[in-house]
């Protein structure tokens, strides 16, 4: 009897075990299915993916930053206004459509198509190499294809609020909205982000007349692109120089005239570019003064502007007028101005690199 229960023991741990054996392999098959299964995406796994992934920095939207192209997998690939299938589709693309990439993550791609930014399902795009000509789009191109002095120019600003906070330097626990839509302007309403486009479009067509090779951070009102990301703009271009425009505004009507802004001498960020941003905020000021006659506010310095502390290029912000006075904002409203503005700020930079001098002495 003894020797039967010791059997029936025997074989009922044998089929226990089977089971459990059983109930592993099912659960490992399990994990083994959330693997991804389709080719392009293995294909995305490379290791020279990760290693970008482990180097990239990521946005506040949670984007892994890139600068390349991808090439679309499949017969019709949908392209979405925002990141989500949900979302309105912007236009269809064909297979092997190449397009440029600004972000990725493990679900959606960011890319820009006609200078403006979309989306498409990671799965259905492969990073590839830059086509043809693709030296004639900015963000693809480097200081040594410059003609010459690289200038990047920062319309301030943009339409919609970028209520995220990030930080107003590198290494600072201190944050910062990442982009807001500006002043206001008090008689006309005139929108400060509009305005600074305005201004930047102007300036950049002067100085590409003068040999300059100027860039801007955007070229839309209708975008998203945080005060941190405008500077890392101007510091992967290597820029020799990074000029903000913005519009200014006070609680006294009766202020005018423009000012620029640096970063002070004792700067924990960047106090290493005082002299040069100091040195480039002065002639601009003293181009513009020169130029039109115009209240010159002179330069504040501080440490509490964003884009002034992530940029590691000589920086200045130029606060080209008053929003908060009724007769000053109808000026920068004008074409007029604009234009005499965007000269003096030209000549400014003429005198910065040394080029006003060289004219004046032949």
């Amino acid at each position: 009897m003894k020797k039967h229960i010791l059997l029936y023991i025997s074989i009922f741990l044998m089929i226990f075990a089977v089971g459990c054996g059983k109930d592993k392999e099912k659960k490992n098959t399990t994990e083994e299915s959330k693997q991804p299964m389709f080719p392009f995406e293995q294909m995305m796994a490379t290791p020279e993916d990760a290693v970008e992934e482990q180097t990239a920095r990521m946005d506040e939207d949670g984007f892994f930053l890139a600068n390349d192209y991808v090439k679309t997998l499949g017969d019709i690939v949908n392209v979405r206004v925002e990141p989500s299938t949900d979302a309105n589709i912007y236009i269809l693309l064909g297979a092997d459509e190449v397009v440029r990439r600004s972000g990725y993550n493990d679900e959606w791609t960011r890319v820009v198509i006609d200078g403006d930014t979309f989306y498409i399902y990671s799965e259905y795009v492969v990073k590839t190499t830059a086509p043809v000509g693709a030296e004639d789009d900015f963000t693809m191109a480097t200081p040594g294809d410059a003609i010459g002095e690289v200038i990047v120019i920062d319309p301030g600003n943009q339409q919609n609020v970028n209520a995220n906070l990030e930080e107003i330097g590198p290494g600072s626990e201190e944050t910062k909205q990442c982009a807001s839509s500006g002043f206001v302007g008090t008689k006309y309403g005139a929108r400060e982000y509009a305005l600074n486009l305005e201004y930047a479009l102007v300036l950049k067509s002067e100085l590409e007349l003068r040999g300059y090779t100027v860039y801007l951070t955007r070229e839309l009102d209708d975008v998203n692109i945080s005060n941190q990301a405008r500077a890392q703009m101007a510091n992967d271009l290597s820029a020799d120089a990074f000029i903000k425009i913005q519009m200014n505004f006070s609680t006294n009507e009766d202020l005018t005239g423009v000012m620029a802004v640096c970063m002070t001498e004792d700067s924990m960020y960047n106090g290493h570019l005082y002299e040069q941003s100091n040195a480039l905020s002065t002639r601009i000021l003293q181009g513009i003064s020169e130029e039109i006659d115009i209240v010159n506010n002179g330069i504040y310095e501080t440490n509490e502007m964003t884009t002034i502390n992530w940029s590691i290029v000589p920086v200045t912000v130029i606060k080209v007028g008053y929003l908060s006075n009724e007769g000053e904002e109808e000026l920068l409203m004008s074409y007029d101005h604009q234009t005499k503005i965007a000269t003096g700020i030209a000549n400014g930079l003429d005198f910065y690199f040394g080029k006003k001098e060289e004219e004046s002495n032949e």
